[in-house]
């Protein structure tokens, strides 16, 4: 395994062991209401369109060969972090995302390591100067740029939902 197989490897362990712990302890506090219900389905179907759609460029991208500097996993990997991305932003901004006693705490935190993480790992492949490998940008440098783009939106998503609520909470 390279290097980037054994670092990716490591950050998908650590993410799911993190998600893990924060899901086991607020798991028996996790309530939606019927109308989160309903926004979380729509935006379930809005990503899952989002993805067909995405999936059919990608096909017609790839059979056409437009884009050559890019490796195919990768073009799938970006298509299906933007679908999920589109669901997250969509139930955040319908306030769906989290449950009826979730403050957004946790998911701040874990998001916030993911794109640190991801930037460290971008940032020192370019230091290294393997960005690209025989003129392509490989699946480990640009699954971490796709991963650091996508959280990075939901987590500034989050934020600015929070500090907008915290603002109407006040007044």
């Amino acid at each position: 395994m390279t290097d980037n197989a054994w670092m990716a490897l490591g950050l998908l362990l650590i993410v799911m062991v993190a998600a893990w712990a924060l899901t086991r302890k607020a798991r028996c506090h996790d309530k939606f209401d019927e109308m989160q219900l309903k926004i979380r389905a729509k935006g379930y179907q809005i990503g899952f369109f989002t993805a067909l759609g995405l999936m059919m460029v990608l096909a017609f991208l790839l059979e056409t060969e437009c884009i050559t500097i890019v490796t195919p996993g990768l073009l799938a990997l970006t298509a299906l972090m933007i679908a999920v991305t589109v669901f997250a932003i969509y139930c955040i901004t319908h306030e769906a995302f989290l449950s009826i006693r979730g403050d957004g705490k946790n998911h701040i935190a874990l998001y916030a390591v993911i794109v640190i993480v991801e930037i460290i790992n971008v940032v020192r492949h370019a230091a290294m100067g393997t960005m690209l490998e025989n003129g392509k940008l490989e699946f480990g440098v640009g699954a971490g740029i796709v991963m650091c783009v996508c959280f990075l939106s939901i987590l500034v998503t989050l934020i600015v939902k929070k500090m907008k609520s915290g603002k109407e909470a006040e007044e």
